[in-house]
């Protein structure tokens, strides 16, 4: 929306080389998780979520 109102687009390169960076951080970050917390990639990834959202609220007063 911004990107069309400003005239300023990606290519299709762009896109999927911040899609992939994005994706290679996360699945890192999830990996990392499940083998330090003894769970699966699963629960890891649901975990990091929760803490994320709970990080969120919490910075911005919305908390509990």
């Amino acid at each position: 929306w911004v990107q069309g109102l400003q005239r300023y687009f990606w290519t299709e390169a762009e896109v999927n080389g911040k899609l992939y960076d994005a994706l290679e951080r996360s699945y890192s970050l999830v990996k990392a998780r499940a083998a330090h917390d003894g769970i699966s990639s699963r629960e890891a990834a649901l975990a990091i979520g929760i803490e994320r959202v709970y990080r969120a609220r919490k910075t911005r007063g919305l908390f509990p």
